[in-house]
Protein backbone atom coordinates (compact mmCIF):
# COMPACT_ATOMS: atom_id res chain seq x y z
CA UNK A 1 0.00 0.00 0.00
CA UNK A 2 2.90 3.09 1.31
CA UNK A 3 4.84 1.60 -2.25
CA UNK A 4 1.45 2.28 -4.10
CA UNK A 5 0.92 5.75 -2.24
CA UNK A 6 4.43 6.69 -3.11
CA UNK A 7 4.09 6.04 -6.53
CA UNK A 8 1.09 7.97 -7.19
CA UNK A 9 2.92 10.90 -5.31
CA UNK A 10 5.88 10.60 -7.62
CA UNK A 11 4.15 10.70 -10.35
CA UNK A 12 1.84 13.71 -9.46
CA UNK A 13 4.66 15.57 -8.40
CA UNK A 14 6.67 15.02 -12.10
CA UNK A 15 3.29 16.22 -14.19
CA UNK A 16 3.62 19.29 -11.79
CA UNK A 17 7.29 19.36 -12.77
CA UNK A 18 6.31 18.99 -15.91
CA UNK A 19 3.84 21.69 -16.40
CA UNK A 20 6.04 23.93 -14.42
CA UNK A 21 8.97 23.62 -16.74
CA UNK A 22 6.88 24.30 -19.55
CA UNK A 23 5.20 27.39 -18.37
CA UNK A 24 8.29 28.59 -17.54
CA UNK A 25 9.80 28.16 -20.84
CA UNK A 26 7.28 29.60 -22.73
CA UNK A 27 7.66 33.00 -20.53
CA UNK A 28 11.51 32.43 -21.93
CA UNK A 29 12.86 34.79 -24.87
CA UNK A 30 13.57 32.48 -27.95
CA UNK A 31 17.79 32.98 -27.14
CA UNK A 32 16.45 31.40 -23.49
CA UNK A 33 15.14 28.50 -25.06
CA UNK A 34 18.10 27.89 -27.06
CA UNK A 35 20.21 27.66 -24.44
CA UNK A 36 18.25 25.45 -22.49
CA UNK A 37 17.54 23.04 -25.53
CA UNK A 38 21.44 23.54 -25.81
CA UNK A 39 22.29 22.76 -22.22
CA UNK A 40 20.11 19.35 -22.38
CA UNK A 41 21.93 17.96 -25.24
CA UNK A 42 25.23 19.11 -24.08
CA UNK A 43 24.41 16.93 -20.18
CA UNK A 44 25.44 13.71 -21.26
CA UNK A 45 29.29 13.37 -21.75
CA UNK A 46 30.11 12.17 -25.40
CA UNK A 47 33.45 11.52 -27.21
CA UNK A 48 31.58 12.67 -30.58
CA UNK A 49 34.41 15.61 -31.55
CA UNK A 50 31.65 17.34 -33.44
CA UNK A 51 29.13 17.38 -30.50
CA UNK A 52 31.84 18.61 -28.46
CA UNK A 53 32.45 21.51 -31.03
CA UNK A 54 29.04 22.23 -30.36
CA UNK A 55 28.40 22.21 -26.75
CA UNK A 56 32.01 24.73 -26.31
CA UNK A 57 30.20 27.23 -28.86
CA UNK A 58 26.69 26.62 -28.18
CA UNK A 59 26.87 26.45 -23.88
CA UNK A 60 29.03 29.74 -24.21
CA UNK A 61 25.69 31.62 -24.34
CA UNK A 62 24.85 31.29 -20.88
CA UNK A 63 24.64 34.77 -20.30
CA UNK A 64 20.86 34.27 -19.09
CA UNK A 65 21.24 37.26 -16.49
CA UNK A 66 22.35 39.18 -19.14
CA UNK A 67 19.45 39.01 -21.16
CA UNK A 68 17.32 42.27 -21.71
CA UNK A 69 13.82 42.09 -22.53
CA UNK A 70 10.83 44.16 -23.74
CA UNK A 71 7.94 44.27 -21.81
CA UNK A 72 5.77 42.55 -25.04
CA UNK A 73 9.34 40.55 -24.93
CA UNK A 74 10.11 42.18 -27.98
CA UNK A 75 13.85 42.53 -27.60
CA UNK A 76 16.34 40.14 -26.01
CA UNK A 77 20.14 39.90 -26.71
CA UNK A 78 23.06 37.53 -25.80
CA UNK A 79 26.25 38.20 -25.21
CA UNK A 80 28.51 35.34 -26.99
CA UNK A 81 31.83 34.48 -26.48
CA UNK A 82 33.66 32.72 -28.64
CA UNK A 83 36.43 30.15 -28.25
CA UNK A 84 39.42 32.72 -28.62
CA UNK A 85 37.53 34.59 -25.27
CA UNK A 86 36.74 37.44 -28.25
CA UNK A 87 32.88 38.78 -27.13
CA UNK A 88 30.84 39.65 -30.08
CA UNK A 89 27.42 40.60 -28.89
CA UNK A 90 23.87 39.27 -30.59
CA UNK A 91 20.68 41.26 -30.85
CA UNK A 92 18.46 39.13 -32.16
CA UNK A 93 14.76 40.48 -33.59
CA UNK A 94 11.43 38.14 -32.34
CA UNK A 95 9.50 39.54 -35.51
CA UNK A 96 12.11 39.16 -38.09
CA UNK A 97 14.41 35.55 -38.00
CA UNK A 98 17.75 35.70 -39.00
CA UNK A 99 18.03 32.88 -41.21
CA UNK A 100 21.81 32.70 -42.52
CA UNK A 101 21.11 29.63 -44.68
CA UNK A 102 19.07 32.41 -46.53
CA UNK A 103 21.76 35.11 -46.88
CA UNK A 104 22.36 35.32 -50.37
CA UNK A 105 23.99 38.98 -50.49
CA UNK A 106 26.81 40.46 -48.15
CA UNK A 107 26.59 44.12 -48.76
CA UNK A 108 30.08 45.79 -47.14
CA UNK A 109 30.65 49.15 -46.27
CA UNK A 110 33.91 50.48 -44.85
CA UNK A 111 37.59 51.28 -45.71
CA UNK A 112 40.81 49.78 -46.93
CA UNK A 113 40.32 46.82 -44.83
CA UNK A 114 37.16 45.68 -46.83
CA UNK A 115 37.90 47.15 -49.93
CA UNK A 116 37.68 44.94 -53.45
CA UNK A 117 37.99 48.27 -55.70
CA UNK A 118 34.79 48.07 -56.67
CA UNK A 119 33.13 49.98 -60.01
CA UNK A 120 30.61 51.75 -58.38
CA UNK A 121 28.65 52.22 -61.70
CA UNK A 122 27.84 48.34 -62.56
CA UNK A 123 29.16 47.12 -59.40
CA UNK A 124 32.24 44.73 -60.53
CA UNK A 125 35.38 44.80 -58.64
CA UNK A 126 38.56 43.42 -59.18
CA UNK A 127 39.36 42.25 -55.76
CA UNK A 128 42.89 43.95 -55.41
CA UNK A 129 42.94 44.96 -51.65
CA UNK A 130 45.77 45.38 -48.96
CA UNK A 131 46.11 41.64 -47.47
CA UNK A 132 48.27 41.14 -50.89
CA UNK A 133 45.19 38.33 -51.43
CA UNK A 134 42.11 37.67 -50.07
CA UNK A 135 40.23 40.48 -47.18
CA UNK A 136 37.69 39.41 -45.04
CA UNK A 137 34.88 40.03 -47.50
CA UNK A 138 36.45 37.83 -50.09
CA UNK A 139 37.18 35.10 -47.63
CA UNK A 140 33.36 35.25 -46.07
CA UNK A 141 31.70 34.67 -49.58
CA UNK A 142 33.39 31.68 -50.06
CA UNK A 143 32.65 30.33 -46.53
CA UNK A 144 29.02 30.90 -46.92
CA UNK A 145 28.03 31.74 -51.23
CA UNK A 146 26.98 34.81 -51.44
CA UNK A 147 26.98 37.30 -53.74
CA UNK A 148 29.24 40.60 -52.95
CA UNK A 149 28.61 43.80 -53.30
CA UNK A 150 30.88 45.64 -51.67
CA UNK A 151 30.86 49.85 -51.36
CA UNK A 152 33.63 50.15 -49.20
CA UNK A 153 36.50 52.68 -50.47
CA UNK A 154 40.53 52.64 -48.66
CA UNK A 155 40.57 56.04 -46.65
CA UNK A 156 36.99 56.25 -45.79
CA UNK A 157 36.01 57.84 -42.29
CA UNK A 158 32.36 57.76 -41.22
CA UNK A 159 31.95 61.69 -41.65
CA UNK A 160 34.17 63.61 -43.89
CA UNK A 161 33.18 67.02 -41.86
CA UNK A 162 33.98 65.22 -38.65
CA UNK A 163 37.66 63.99 -39.71
CA UNK A 164 40.19 66.31 -41.66
CA UNK A 165 41.97 63.29 -43.93
CA UNK A 166 44.36 63.57 -46.83
CA UNK A 167 42.80 65.40 -49.90
CA UNK A 168 43.13 62.24 -51.96
CA UNK A 169 40.44 60.43 -49.50
CA UNK A 170 37.76 61.96 -50.29
CA UNK A 171 34.72 59.75 -49.76
CA UNK A 172 33.21 58.58 -46.73
CA UNK A 173 30.52 56.08 -45.55
CA UNK A 174 27.83 59.09 -45.97
CA UNK A 175 29.12 58.81 -49.46
CA UNK A 176 28.93 54.88 -49.75
CA UNK A 177 25.21 54.90 -48.55
CA UNK A 178 24.59 57.53 -51.63
CA UNK A 179 26.43 54.95 -53.95
CA UNK A 180 24.28 52.05 -52.36
CA UNK A 181 20.52 54.37 -52.75
CA UNK A 182 21.72 55.50 -56.32
CA UNK A 183 22.05 51.36 -57.19
CA UNK A 184 20.17 49.39 -55.06
CA UNK A 185 17.33 51.35 -53.49
CA UNK A 186 13.53 51.10 -55.04
CA UNK A 187 13.34 51.19 -58.38
CA UNK A 188 17.15 51.66 -59.18
CA UNK A 189 19.32 49.37 -61.41
CA UNK A 190 19.77 46.56 -59.04
CA UNK A 191 16.41 46.64 -56.60
CA UNK A 192 15.31 43.72 -57.98
CA UNK A 193 18.88 41.56 -56.58
CA UNK A 194 18.20 41.65 -52.98
CA UNK A 195 15.37 41.83 -50.15
CA UNK A 196 15.77 42.26 -46.52
CA UNK A 197 15.55 38.50 -45.67
CA UNK A 198 18.23 37.77 -48.01
CA UNK A 199 20.65 40.56 -47.29
CA UNK A 200 23.55 41.01 -44.81
CA UNK A 201 24.79 44.11 -44.30
CA UNK A 202 28.66 44.86 -42.97
CA UNK A 203 29.90 47.90 -41.62
CA UNK A 204 33.80 48.16 -40.83
CA UNK A 205 34.56 51.59 -40.40
CA UNK A 206 36.01 53.75 -37.84
CA UNK A 207 39.99 53.17 -37.65
CA UNK A 208 41.08 56.34 -39.73
CA UNK A 209 38.73 58.33 -37.86
CA UNK A 210 40.24 57.60 -34.49
CA UNK A 211 44.09 57.78 -35.96
CA UNK A 212 43.26 61.21 -37.38
CA UNK A 213 41.99 62.84 -34.29
CA UNK A 214 43.90 64.88 -32.04
CA UNK A 215 41.01 65.48 -29.66
CA UNK A 216 39.28 62.42 -29.69
CA UNK A 217 37.38 61.77 -26.32
CA UNK A 218 35.59 64.64 -27.04
CA UNK A 219 34.19 63.77 -30.41
CA UNK A 220 33.92 59.77 -30.37
CA UNK A 221 30.22 60.38 -29.84
CA UNK A 222 29.65 63.00 -32.44
CA UNK A 223 31.46 60.54 -34.85
CA UNK A 224 29.13 57.12 -33.38
CA UNK A 225 26.58 59.66 -33.91
CA UNK A 226 27.18 59.73 -37.36
CA UNK A 227 27.59 56.37 -38.18
CA UNK A 228 24.34 55.48 -36.74
CA UNK A 229 22.35 58.34 -38.79
CA UNK A 230 23.86 56.04 -41.96
CA UNK A 231 22.61 53.00 -40.70
CA UNK A 232 19.31 54.97 -39.01
CA UNK A 233 19.05 55.50 -43.46
CA UNK A 234 20.07 52.19 -44.52
CA UNK A 235 17.24 50.74 -42.27
CA UNK A 236 14.16 52.88 -44.22
CA UNK A 237 16.14 51.36 -47.56
CA UNK A 238 15.59 48.08 -45.56
CA UNK A 239 18.17 46.64 -44.05
CA UNK A 240 17.42 44.67 -41.42
CA UNK A 241 20.28 42.59 -40.64
CA UNK A 242 23.34 43.86 -39.83
CA UNK A 243 26.80 43.10 -38.85
CA UNK A 244 29.00 45.61 -37.21
CA UNK A 245 32.93 45.09 -37.04
CA UNK A 246 34.30 46.50 -33.98
CA UNK A 247 37.93 48.61 -34.48
CA UNK A 248 41.22 47.05 -34.81
CA UNK A 249 43.88 47.76 -32.18
CA UNK A 250 46.74 47.33 -34.32
CA UNK A 251 48.21 50.40 -33.53
CA UNK A 252 48.39 50.69 -30.03
CA UNK A 253 49.84 46.77 -30.22
CA UNK A 254 52.82 47.91 -32.06
CA UNK A 255 53.04 51.09 -31.21
CA UNK A 256 52.13 50.15 -27.33
CA UNK A 257 50.05 53.57 -27.63
CA UNK A 258 47.74 53.21 -24.28
CA UNK A 259 46.05 56.57 -25.22
CA UNK A 260 45.19 55.10 -28.94
CA UNK A 261 44.12 51.95 -26.96
CA UNK A 262 41.61 54.12 -24.72
CA UNK A 263 40.45 55.69 -27.88
CA UNK A 264 39.42 52.82 -29.60
CA UNK A 265 38.00 50.96 -26.63
CA UNK A 266 35.84 54.15 -26.12
CA UNK A 267 34.65 53.74 -29.47
CA UNK A 268 33.67 50.22 -29.67
CA UNK A 269 32.01 50.54 -26.40
CA UNK A 270 29.44 53.62 -27.91
CA UNK A 271 29.04 50.89 -30.68
CA UNK A 272 27.54 48.29 -28.35
CA UNK A 273 25.78 51.34 -26.51
CA UNK A 274 23.80 52.83 -29.67
CA UNK A 275 23.46 49.24 -31.10
CA UNK A 276 21.31 48.35 -28.06
CA UNK A 277 20.06 51.90 -28.32
CA UNK A 278 18.98 51.29 -32.19
CA UNK A 279 17.59 48.00 -31.70
CA UNK A 280 15.06 49.08 -28.69
CA UNK A 281 14.05 51.66 -31.13
CA UNK A 282 14.11 49.32 -34.07
CA UNK A 283 13.31 45.63 -32.45
CA UNK A 284 12.58 43.93 -36.13
CA UNK A 285 16.28 44.65 -36.79
CA UNK A 286 19.10 41.71 -35.98
CA UNK A 287 22.37 43.52 -35.29
CA UNK A 288 25.38 41.37 -34.88
CA UNK A 289 28.34 43.15 -33.77
CA UNK A 290 31.75 41.16 -34.41
CA UNK A 291 34.30 41.59 -31.86
CA UNK A 292 37.95 42.15 -34.05
CA UNK A 293 39.73 43.81 -31.29
CA UNK A 294 39.74 40.89 -29.07
CA UNK A 295 40.17 38.69 -31.58
CA UNK A 296 42.91 40.64 -32.96
CA UNK A 297 44.27 41.02 -30.02
CA UNK A 298 44.28 37.07 -28.92
CA UNK A 299 46.08 36.50 -32.55
CA UNK A 300 48.68 38.90 -31.25
CA UNK A 301 49.75 36.86 -28.02
CA UNK A 302 49.36 33.54 -29.49
CA UNK A 303 51.23 34.08 -32.56
CA UNK A 304 52.36 30.65 -33.04
CA UNK A 305 48.82 28.65 -32.10
CA UNK A 306 47.94 30.80 -35.54
CA UNK A 307 50.49 29.52 -37.15
CA UNK A 308 51.85 32.57 -37.98
CA UNK A 309 56.08 33.06 -37.59
CA UNK A 310 55.81 37.32 -37.23
CA UNK A 311 53.21 39.57 -35.50
CA UNK A 312 54.82 41.97 -34.75
CA UNK A 313 56.11 43.23 -38.75
CA UNK A 314 54.74 43.97 -42.07
CA UNK A 315 55.51 41.48 -44.63
CA UNK A 316 56.34 44.50 -47.27
CA UNK A 317 59.53 44.96 -45.88
CA UNK A 318 60.27 41.80 -45.77
CA UNK A 319 59.24 40.03 -49.20
CA UNK A 320 61.32 37.34 -49.46
CA UNK A 321 59.86 35.24 -46.88
CA UNK A 322 56.37 33.82 -47.04
CA UNK A 323 53.54 36.39 -46.62
CA UNK A 324 51.58 33.44 -45.13
CA UNK A 325 53.76 33.80 -41.91
CA UNK A 326 52.86 36.96 -41.37
CA UNK A 327 50.34 38.82 -39.56
CA UNK A 328 49.98 41.71 -41.11
CA UNK A 329 50.83 42.74 -44.82
CA UNK A 330 51.89 46.58 -44.61
CA UNK A 331 49.45 48.59 -42.41
CA UNK A 332 46.69 46.01 -42.94
CA UNK A 333 46.15 41.96 -42.01
CA UNK A 334 47.60 40.06 -44.43
CA UNK A 335 45.57 37.52 -46.64
CA UNK A 336 45.73 34.22 -43.89
CA UNK A 337 45.11 37.42 -40.98
CA UNK A 338 42.15 37.96 -43.07
CA UNK A 339 40.73 34.51 -43.73
CA UNK A 340 40.67 33.78 -39.92
CA UNK A 341 38.72 36.65 -39.20
CA UNK A 342 36.25 35.64 -41.97
CA UNK A 343 36.31 31.96 -41.05
CA UNK A 344 35.62 33.28 -37.21
CA UNK A 345 32.79 35.22 -38.50
CA UNK A 346 31.16 32.26 -40.38
CA UNK A 347 31.11 30.39 -37.04
CA UNK A 348 29.15 33.21 -35.60
CA UNK A 349 27.05 33.65 -37.80
CA UNK A 350 26.05 29.84 -38.05
CA UNK A 351 26.15 29.49 -34.83
CA UNK A 352 22.92 31.67 -34.30
CA UNK A 353 21.20 29.18 -36.98
CA UNK A 354 22.36 26.24 -34.75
Amino acid sequence: MNSKYSIIVILIFTILFVKLNKAFSGNLSKNQRLLLRCKRRCANKNNNRYLKRFCKKCLSLDMLDKNKNSENNEISYNNIFSENKNSSLILLSNSTKFDYNKIENLIVFGDSHSAVSTNYTDMTYTGWNHSYGKNWPLHLINFHNMKLWNYAKGGSVIDEKLVITPSYFKIDLKKQCKYFYENMSKRKKFYKEWNKNNSLFAIWIGNIDIYCKKKVPNEIDEITNSLFKSINKLYNVGARNILLLSILNGGCILKRDMNLNNYILKFNDNIVKKSEQFFKEHPNTNIIIYDTFNKLKDIYSNCYKYNFKDCTNFWVKNKQNNLEDYLWSDSHLSDHANRILAEDINNLLNSINN
